[in-house]
């Protein structure tokens, strides 16, 4: 984190600086520009040669300076990226990343209700927390790789291996997000749609002769102004010019229309290829040792080079802006035939790197999704990289296990094996043992995209997350929330009968309905879950499914959460102990409130 700060700290004061610079080159602009003025004023009044020399320094003057004030102005937006990228760092250590832009919340689904459960996508999630991806690609690259789970051994070590190599290019990576901003405020999905209908194909090259006169009528048409303008042959140049400029003109205007529809796509990605250049050029320079790394690296490097395209492309854009102005417009194409020389330009980009720049886009994205799975090893002290490890049964064990979404100083790790069992857990209210469900889940769907988990240790074998944690009614359905829990474990059951490795978290199983069908059809349910292909946690208030650790036919094991009370104050540790819990505090929260009279606090113990 003290990367980030100085790096925080040097931009605020490099753009102060900045801003001093901007002021003094605008007010020395104006006073160059007013002294060239002024000089060739003086010199056409007093017919004197030696003002016109003074007037045209002073215009150069007045030309370094404008590239001066660019250089300023692009120094500005550089530094206040960096100063946004290190700030957002910084926001991951408190709350101020809730207020992120991106929260993923397009991702919400209900074939993907881990989403919701774990809070992987909306606001206040995981993706809000992790993203770094300003790109639509990025961003949409990185729900792809958290919904999809495990990959494979080989492309899960790609990806680990990838996160690490550049968790230690602490640079780099600013750099990179930094020049992905300008992305960030697009819709999600805007851009990339703008990106699809640009490169659709929409012409060809003109034949070789039409390309010759592309070529051959602007210079004729500048050489008859030549010659008017020097005297050398004025009648004739002046001739020539009005029938060559009137010529192009009137070749350019009959196929505005037509030459508008080509370019329009083109001015809504005009402003997005500069980023995009600066990503490419950040990626080609780097040097890297991981082969995902250096795979995306050689992707970008195909037909020449994507900052080499892109550039071209930048130009191309550039150029076809410009013609945005009316008179510029007539202008351009009454002496070069403007708009058949960029649709040229044009055609012959697309035709040599269409077919590659998805590709491209796609590398590009990945790389930010690779930085946002290691955002984690920049903001949290405890972190590791996760070890997979197949194996006929499914395990999980974890050391100082910790929810990645609490700031650090309040989070509890907790230790905790489980290897092909059912793990009961009980606990009072508020003990935490829905926390400890989301965060065995939350870090299980970081470790299997090849991310940094929150947790000293953590290793596990290759499993589907499966969960019924917040699970609600739906009324335009007809569908109450117990019987939609009902239909989430009924699939989790259809899951483990395939015999594919998975781990089901269920939280306060069938809460929805009264006691007694609860317990017997929790019982039931942990039975039928009880494989050896699957690892599963309930958490409950029924201290009855404790029992099932005594059913020789069903592998349970106990744990729970507890508390101690200082007056009338409840005070937990959340630490996760096994055993099932000897305590409860609804009753105690029940007088808390004032529900519960206070004089019959010994009537209803608390203690079981």
């Amino acid at each position: 984190m003290e990367f980030y700060q100085e790096l925080y700290q040097n931009c605020v004061n490099e753009l102060e600086q900045d801003r001093k610079a901007y002021n003094r080159c605008s007010f020395l602009r104006g006073i160059v520009m007013l002294c060239a003025i002024g000089a060739c004023i003086a010199g056409y009044v007093q017919n004197q040669p030696l003002y016109y020399e003074i007037g045209a320094l002073a215009f150069v003057g007045f030309l370094l300076l404008v590239v001066r004030h660019s250089q300023i102005v692009e120094r500005q937006k550089n530094n206040t990226a960096l100063r946004d990228v290190a700030k957002a760092y910084m926001d991951r250590c408190g709350d101020g990343w809730k207020g992120f832009p991106v929260d993923g919340a397009a991702y919400l689904s209900e074939e993907f209700p881990q989403g919701k459960d774990l809070d992987l996508f909306g606001q206040a999630s995981l993706y809000q927390y992790i993203c770094a991806a300003s790109t639509p690609y990025g961003r949409d690259q990185l729900a792809a790789w958290l919904r999809d789970g495990y990959a494979g051994l080989p492309e899960w070590k790609r990806r680990r291996d990838a996160v690490q190599e550049l968790a230690q290019k602490q640079r780099f990576c600013t750099e990179f997000q930094a020049f992905a901003l300008p992305e960030r405020d697009a819709k999600e999905g805007t851009s990339s749609d703008v990106w699809r209908r640009f490169l659709q194909k929409d012409g060809r090259q003109p034949p070789a002769m039409f390309q010759m006169l592309l070529w051959i009528l602007p210079a004729l048409t500048l050489l008859c102004l030549f010659g008017a303008l020097s005297g050398i042959a004025p009648q004739v140049g002046q001739i020539g010019f009005s029938c060559l400029s009137l010529l192009q003109l009137g070749a350019a205007l009959p196929c505005l229309k037509g030459h508008n529809q080509q370019f329009a796509p083109v001015y809504r990605v005009h402003k997005m290829v500069s980023p995009y250049r600066k990503l490419a050029a950040c990626l080609e320079r780097e040097s890297f040792h991981s082969e995902m790394l250096q795979d995306l690296q050689n992707c970008l490097r195909q037909q020449g080079g994507a900052q080499k395209a892109f550039k071209e492309l930048e130009q191309i854009s550039d150029s076809i802006a410009a013609r945005h102005n009316g008179l510029a417009l007539i202008l351009y194409n009454a002496l070069f035939l403007y708009d058949f020389r960029c649709a040229r330009r044009l055609v012959a980009w697309k035709t040599a790197y269409g077919s590659v720049v998805q590709e491209w886009l796609d590398a590009l994205g990945k790389v930010e999704v690779l930085i946002s799975l290691g955002v984690l090893s920049q903001v949290k002290r405890v972190h590791s990289y996760p070890e997979i490890q197949a194996s006929s049964q499914s395990f999980l064990e974890a050391k100082d296990l910790r929810h990645p979404l609490l700031q650090e100083e309040r989070a509890v790790g907790n230790a905790f094996s489980l290897r092909q069992r059912v793990c009961v857990i009980t606990g009072s209210n508020m003990s935490g043992k829905t926390t400890f469900l989301r965060s065995i889940g939350t870090n299980l769907i970081l470790a299997y995209a090849g991310g940094v988990v929150a947790a000293e240790y953590f290793r596990a074998s290759p499993m589907a997350v499966c969960t019924s944690i917040r699970v609600e009614d739906s009324v335009s359905q007809g569908i109450s929330s117990f019987y939609a829990e009902l239909l989430r474990v009924k699939k989790m059951i259809d899951q483990s009968q395939t015999g594919a490795p998975m781990i089901a978290l269920i939280d306060e199983i069938y809460r929805g309905t009264n006691s007694r069908d609860r317990i017997t059809g929790a019982r039931e349910t942990i039975r039928r879950l009880a494989r050896s292909n699957v690892l599963t946690l309930v958490t409950t208030h029924d201290f009855e499914l404790c029992d099932l650790e005594k059913d020789p036919c069903t592998p349970t094991v106990n744990y729970h959460f507890t508390e101690h009370y200082s007056g009338r104050e409840i005070l937990f540790d959340y630490r996760i102990r096994p055993g099932r819990c000897q305590t409860t505090n609804a009753q105690h929260l029940l007088r808390l409130v004032g529900i519960l009279p206070e004089n019959e606090s010994r009537k209803y113990p608390d203690s079981l």
